[in-house]
């Protein structure tokens, strides 16, 4: 028999390729979706000596970080700083430019003396002369505002209600200006975390916010109260600012310098549970307010009169709070000398974004289907006779 030397063709494979119908697969095909690429964020912490002794190309940059608190942070002071513009040009209008500028020049040169001076510190060491800026600008303008200009004049009026009229200065100024001043604290903290990094960082942030509220407050005092000197508005300027000098010195840099110290603890302090790092920063800022109030604590029942007892009060109040804030130096500088014995302060802290490896699905165990299952025979299967083998 003969085969043709062709193979034989059905009518349906003579028909062309192209008008061919593809066979559909047996299960649906599901598209792949896109993995986005997970990223974490690696934090590192090194010391700055470490840090800065590779070339510039080859370490990490350091920058504040820009996120909610930066935003925070930054809107708050532009408003605060167009108010006291305004109030800086309606204080030029009401005395005229020579009090007000001589006013805001005494009030830089203190800024920057008290500023030199805590530069000087152990526990300053690190900090950038941007971040210290920005603490100093949020001390006289965005705390002066939500401060002094929030809720001042309601408290003020509920000392009067509730007949305690010697408690009316210490809840308008202590209660808003203390809250005010510790929120600038817990947002630097965090905007510059890459520097500011252990707990005594929050006692130089107070301090800073301190300074300038301190001296953006006696400016303002000494341009209001210039006109009623009996002489000229030029020496009330500078009777207001000797008094400022003379009774309370520093009383803000005190107050949120202690207040700071709690924020940083809370913030940077390890081994500590959330109830501890409460504890720590309520509890500084109430001795914070402690002093304040009691220095503004008015003993002549609210007649204004500087008595004896007047005197006593400030000075316990004041005196108590220098201790404090003292103390609190002197530990935490001994604290940053051992680090820095060791070449562990100061530091920086380096936030990078670094891809993760997707993670892998786990593999599922193949079920055979029931007839591939091995019977519970032994030996031959059964109802097949046993082979040579006997299998």
């Amino acid at each position: 028999m003969t085969f043709p030397s062709q193979p034989h063709q059905s009518p349906q494979s003579s028909q062309p390729a192209q008008s061919r119908q593809p066979v559909p697969p047996m299960y649906p095909v599901r598209p792949a979706r896109p993995v986005a690429p997970a990223w974490r964020w690696q934090v590192t912490r090194v010391p700055r000596a470490y840090h800065e002794s590779f070339p510039p190309y080859q370490r990490p940059r350091l920058r504040p970080a820009v996120d909610v608190f930066f935003w925070s942070w930054l809107v708050l002071t532009v408003i605060g700083l167009g108010f006291a513009a305004v109030m800086v040009i309606g204080g030029m209008l009401v005395t005229g430019p020579g009090p007000a500028l001589l006013s805001g020049a005494i009030g830089i040169l203190c800024t920057i003396v008290v500023w030199a001076v805590l530069s000087r510190l152990l526990i300053y060491r690190g900090t950038p002369l941007l971040l210290a800026g920005a603490a100093v600008l949020w001390g006289g303008t965005a705390a002066v505002l939500l401060g002094g200009f929030t809720s001042s004049g309601h408290l003020e009026q509920l000392a009067y209600t509730w007949n305690v009229p010697e408690l009316s200065w210490s809840l308008a100024g202590a209660w808003p200006e203390e809250t005010a001043k510790v929120l600038g604290v817990w947002l630097l903290l965090h905007v510059g975390r890459t520097w500011w990094n252990r707990p005594w960082h929050g006692l130089v942030a107070g301090m800073l916010i301190g300074t300038g509220f301190e001296f953006f407050e006696s400016s303002l005092y000494a341009v209001t109260f210039a006109p009623m000197h009996a002489e000229s508005d030029i020496a009330g300027v500078l009777e207001m600012w000797v008094s400022r000098l003379v009774a309370g010195p520093l009383l803000h840099l005190i107050c949120t310098g202690i207040a700071g110290l709690g924020v940083g603890v809370a913030v940077y302090a390890a081994g500590l549970g959330r109830g501890r790092r409460i504890a720590w920063a309520g509890g500084c800022w109430l001795a914070a307010f402690a002093v304040h109030a009691l220095w503004n604590l008015d003993t002549g029942g609210g007649a204004g009169a500087v008595s004896t007892t007047d005197v006593v009060q400030m000075v316990l109040a004041w005196g108590s709070g220098a201790a404090l804030l003292v103390w609190s130096v002197v530990r935490c500088t001994r604290e940053a000398r051992s680090l820095a014995a060791r070449g562990l302060y100061p530091a920086v802290t380096v936030y990078r974004k670094v891809p993760v490896a997707p993670p892998v699905p786990p593999v599922q165990p193949v079920q055979p289907a029931p007839w591939m299952r091995p019977g519970p025979w032994q030996g031959p299967r059964q109802g097949f006779p046993p082979g040579p083998a006997g299998g």
